[in-house]
């Protein structure tokens, strides 16, 4: 009976199960394909049960019916096409090519038109089968992956699915760990099927690495694929062996130990899944229905013409600027979700180095965990994380070192680089790392090592986002997929750089920026939708977060978040650090204390009014010039910071305590160099009183220098502003023009006059002034200069105006309102950032 037959009388004996057609042709070419893939002629009870749940999960089946089914499937002519025994004897009797000309003809039911009648998640699931029925012993021998890699590639099912199953099925692999003996003289370790050591992973080059023996010393060779190969955590393209060491390929392992390789894989399929991306501002599209799928370990270059959308992409996907529509899960939850919940999962690598130059590249990694690690972790348990981070990325013989810039040489740019994206490995729970650019302004060798060195960090189970313009050969071997943004957010590609070659016509991934000028970004995106890559690379992809059994990280621990006060004593620690080491800002507010008081002796013998006012002013200036650039000279980092959870009263503490104790002594010293060199105790003048009215003048005027600096974007214009504060102080203070004489509007202003309270206070410190009259220095009581500059009344001898107690108040409510809009301005420029 030929296969028609047997297909109609199989229909007929179905027709009273309440199924419909579809759901029989999926069963039937669901049993016959595993059949005859796999060239089965008879089926073992496990092998039965095997088929039938795969069947089962399509269609539902009683246990006579799928009897009934997997009986007709092994009949030669339902089973129809020939096994892989048959074809391999036809090879070796009619050769290579007559047995290419079979497999053509012989296409009655085939793997191709499979997935194309029943889709990824069928098809999916009969791959899933075939990989049981191959380890059903427990593992796969190597004809077995071969034809399970061909079958995958016919069902358009993409290679790193092949992997996840064959850990999922074959013990060896499940249970991490595989031995292989060191026999001859010469070992390939690839994933080739003509490799010694098979490593069936996408992320092992075809053929990695050799191992040559020679006089009984073995020694390892990178055959110059592209991937690294790493011995004992360092990249090398030949090195000996001995006993002990440990060879990184890919996701792999490999100890070199007695004779052997002991291969151990901890390979987990993390799943980040983004589902229709959309976002419009205005009307104008930003992000266009963007869908794909990357799992852990993958690096993805992320490509586009300028303005593209590459930026809102990655802000959609890791929650600074979510889309209008559209998910984005990991592992099937929503990763936005499980940022706000632990902030360690994602890691931003912004283009700039966002490092503090002052610091040496061990206290950077080490204030940036303490920024992000739990409050429970312990110095010594952060320094563990440093060491790992400073190993990883290959920084340990510059521990020490001071990073630098362009003013005072550090480390460099490439060094600089890897501490920048050391900063977001510091919590080893990070899986999705975001790299903008981190190869721009480097040399072709330092990308390539940067490029290198994310390659490693992917290998070790983490996706990574790399926007990227270089797509030169050396930087596109270290990546697995490019995913092409078209103007307008559309997505043109996403797969391998080299079938985004072919898709494009392009021979080289740089060539596809050539190209999209030969359709519309919609055309672009539509044909690569309807397109078999994207059936491959986005459809079938996803389809592996329904499949059970695949090895996926626990997320059901979350690291715990600092605390305020865990916060505020990184920051403290770090800005103080910072500011002691720089010397030369250091020798200027050193200086400025001594020099101001000796030009104020040589002016002002005796303490005057004018005395007076320039030392309120003096601190007013000193607070004011200390904090103006402060909060601009960081900001880059603080809104980096901010992602991973910083909050702003810690960032802001941080800057006032620090910056409030160098004020505090610049002011008490220029008070009491003034003090003694001017003999103001002799008016009537306390020292504490008056260094206390000082340091308060000093707050007032750092406090106003943040509020500018939180205000503006540069430092030129920050410091421009300060003139145009300070010289309304002189002339609102009562100095130039007494209070009394002004204009009403003028008097209102003066209230809101910093200067003048001031000015007012360090008068009432005393009890006499001095003033120059007939040629001689003459006394007289403070009562007498204040109603003369306006500040007090004229109802009684004891009237002095405004007391010393409410003056202090005042500056106190100022510097408490200054403050607060800083904080105001702070936080909004975050969530802005």
């Amino acid at each position: 009976m030929n296969r028609t037959n047997l297909e109609a009388k199989f229909l007929e004996d179905f027709e009273n199960l309440g199924l419909e057609t579809g759901e029989v042709r999926i069963a039937a070419d669901f049993s016959r394909l595993v059949v005859r893939t796999l060239g089965l002629v008879s089926l073992s009870p496990q092998v039965r049960a095997l088929i039938t749940k795969g069947v089962r999960r399509q269609v539902d089946l009683n246990d006579g019916a799928m009897s009934k089914l997997l009986d007709l499937a092994v009949q030669p002519g339902f089973r129809d096409g020939l096994r892989d025994d048959e074809m391999w004897a036809f090879t070796s009797r009619f050769g290579p090519d007559a047995a290419q000309a079979l497999r053509d003809h012989d296409t009655t039911t085939d793997l191709s038109c499979f997935a194309e009648r029943h889709g990824p998640s069928v098809s999916l699931a009969l791959l899933d089968t075939l990989f049981a029925v191959v380890t059903v012993d427990g593992h796969a021998d190597l004809r077995g992956v071969r034809r399970l890699e061909e079958a995958a590639d016919e069902l358009d099912v993409d290679p790193v699915l092949v992997a996840a199953l064959l850990h999922k099925h074959d013990s060896r692999m499940s249970s991490g760990t595989m031995q292989f003996d060191l026999d001859g003289e010469r070992l390939v370790i690839g994933r080739t099927m003509g490799a010694d050591v098979l490593l069936a992973d996408p992320r092992v080059a075809y053929q990695h690495a050799e191992m040559l023996c020679s006089g009984g010393q073995w020694r390892v060779h990178d055959l110059g694929s592209g991937r690294p190969t790493v011995l004992n955590g360092r990249p090398v393209s030949e090195s000996p062996m001995t006993e002990g060491d440990i060879l990184q390929i890919g996701p792999y392992s490999l100890t070199f130990t007695n004779g052997r390789l002991e291969a151990a894989s901890e390979r987990r399929f993390s799943t980040l899944s983004v589902r229709h991306l959309t976002r419009h501002i205005e009307g104008k599209a930003l992000l266009e229905d963007v869908s794909f799928t990357v799992f852990s370990g993958e690096v993805v270059a992320v490509v586009g013409p300028s303005g593209s959308g590459k930026t809102t992409l990655l802000n959609a996907i890791n929650g600074v600027a979510p889309a209008d529509s559209g998910e984005v899960l990991l592992d099937g939850l929503s990763f936005h979700e499980q940022l706000a919940a632990d902030r360690s999962l994602m890691g931003f690598v912004p283009q700039d180095d966002l490092v503090h130059a002052e610091l040496s590249v061990e206290e950077s990694l080490f204030y940036s965990g303490r920024l992000r690690l739990s409050a429970e972790e312990s110095d010594s348990e952060i320094g563990s994380q440093v060491d790992r981070v400073l190993h990883e990325l290959e920084l340990v013989p510059i521990r020490h070192n001071r990073i630098g810039d362009v003013l005072k040489r550090g480390i460099s740019g490439g060094q600089r680089k890897r501490v920048n994206l050391g900063q977001e490995l510091m919590s080893h729970r990070t899986r999705v790392l975001f790299l903008d650019e981190p190869t721009s302004g480097l040399d072709p060798r330092a990308s390539q090592d940067i490029a290198r060195r994310v390659r490693q960090l992917a290998d070790r189970g983490r996706i990574v986002f790399l926007v990227t313009h270089d797509l030169t050969p050396e930087i596109m071997a270290q990546v697995d997929h490019m995913l092409v943004i078209a103007p307008g957010g559309h997505l043109a590609f996403f797969g391998p750089p080299d079938q985004a070659c072919t898709w494009f016509g392009s021979a080289t991934p740089d060539g596809v920026f050539n190209r999209f000028a030969d359709r519309s970004p919609q055309a672009w995106a539509e044909g690569y939708r309807q397109s078999p890559a994207a059936r491959r690379f986005v459809d079938t992809r996803e389809e592996l977060l329904s499949l059970e059994g695949v090895s996926r990280p626990d997320n059901d621990t979350q690291q715990g978040s600092p605390s305020f006060w865990t916060h505020l004593r990184a920051q403290l620690a770090r800005y103080s650090k910072v500011k002691l080491r720089d010397r030369t800002g250091l020798a200027v507010l050193a200086a400025q204390p001594p020099l101001l008081a000796l030009v104020m002796w040589i002016v002002f013998p005796k303490p005057t009014t004018a005395l007076m006012f320039m030392l309120a002013l003096s601190c007013l200036w000193f607070g004011m010039s200390a904090s103006v650039r402060e909060l601009i000279a960081d900001r880059v980092i603080w809104l980096r910071e901010r992602r991973v959870g910083v909050g702003v009263l810690p960032y802001l503490l941080s800057k006032v305590w620090v910056l409030g104790a160098m004020i505090f002594l610049q002011c008490v010293t220029f008070t009491a160099l003034l003090y003694w060199a001017i003999g103001m105790q002799d008016y009537g003048y306390g020292l504490a009183e008056l260094s206390m009215v000082t340091t308060l003048t000093g707050m007032v005027g750092m406090s106003l220098g943040l509020l500018v600096s939180a205000c503006w974007t540069s430092s030129e214009a920050a410091v421009g502003t300060l003139p145009l504060l300070l010289i309304p102080q002189i002339t609102f203070s009562s100095i130039m023009v007494s209070v009394r004489s002004m204009g009403e509007f003028a008097q209102f202003c003066s209230w809101f006059t910093v200067q003048r309270y001031a000015f007012d206070a360090v008068i009432k410190c005393g009890h006499e002034l001095a003033y120059f009259k007939y040629g001689q220095w003459q006394r007289q009581r403070v009562r007498g200069f204040l109603y003369e500059l306006g500040l007090k009344g004229s109802s009684g001898a004891d009237d002095m105006g405004m007391s010393l107690d409410q003056l202090c108040a005042a500056m106190g409510a100022f510097t408490v309102a200054f403050l607060a809009i800083t904080a105001g301005l702070v936080w909004a420029r975050g969530r802005r950032g």
